[in-house]
């Protein structure tokens, strides 16, 4: 399976589904959307795959939106609010027991990539901002859910609605992650924890995770609709520009009426 914009790497029980933009912190654009979908489907076909570490190549796990790629219009707001939410839904729900291994910049989408995974490893280099509010967009994918279910509905608005940067430790302490570990051991531990998956009995961990899910996810799709009508409006609005324009000013930003 080859893709433009991740690989998939290893041959047996145990694989890596590699981000692979690395010269622009694996920035996520329709294409990544794409391929992440792809991959997915690929690899839920092979019975013998238990468990998937999700990374990324070079100094982080993901910056987050391309946005040189955003679309300028409501149409194509919506679709790629669907298409991303199609690549959650199958990332959330893949047969195999899911790890993401955090690292360096990890920024909106790429903050939570890693919350449709089952295990979520945190290097001390991770610096994670969930910034959509404060460029002019919503939350979308409707992760929202899967935010709240990890760190409860009080900071879950601490984090998505001031758009703060939080280190590994923080991200523990709020049970965003499972476990923190130095640089050089995260890959050496989600092998390990891998291992330890695969010891376990197939059937019954496929099964085990999918109930998990059915429960946990029961309300996602209520906010489904909402989250592609607010996509496509704020991808086109005025203060959505504005928003955009001035986020790395730091400073009082001026907001219209519309």
């Amino acid at each position: 399976m080859e893709f433009d914009t991740l690989r998939i790497d290893g041959d047996g029980p145990i694989r890596e589904l590699v981000l692979n933009r690395p010269r622009i912190h694996n920035a996520i654009n329709d294409q990544i959307v794409s391929d992440l979908t792809q991959a997915c489907i690929e690899l839920d076909k092979l019975s013998k795959v238990r468990v998937v570490i999700l990374r990324g190549e070079g100094k982080s796990f993901s910056s987050g939106a391309d946005l040189d790629a955003l679309s300028p219009n409501t149409t194509g707001g919506i679709d790629n609010a669907r298409a991303g939410e199609r690549m959650y839904d199958l990332l959330t729900n893949l047969g195999p027991i899911t790890i993401a291994c955090m690292h360096g910049y990890c920024i909106g989408g790429g903050a939570v990539l890693p919350a449709a995974c089952d295990f979520r490893l945190a290097a001390t280099s991770t610096q994670l901002t969930i910034n959509e509010v404060s460029i002019g967009f919503n939350l979308t994918w409707h992760t929202i859910p899967a935010i709240v279910q990890l760190v409860g509905a009080p900071r879950a608005k601490e984090m998505i609605l001031l758009g703060h940067t939080y280190d590994a430790g923080t991200l523990l302490e709020y049970g965003y992650v499972n476990e923190v570990m130095d640089d050089a051991a995260l890959l050496p531990r989600a092998f390990k924890l891998a291992e330890e998956i695969c010891n376990q009995p197939p059937w019954p961990t496929f099964s085990t995770k999918a109930s998990i899910n059915a429960y946990a996810k029961a309300l996602d799709r209520s906010v489904h609709h909402l989250d592609c009508l607010s996509t496509a409006l704020m991808s086109h609005g005025e203060n959505g520009r504005i928003a955009r324009e001035t986020y790395f000013d730091r400073g009082e930003r001026k907001w219209v009426e519309e």
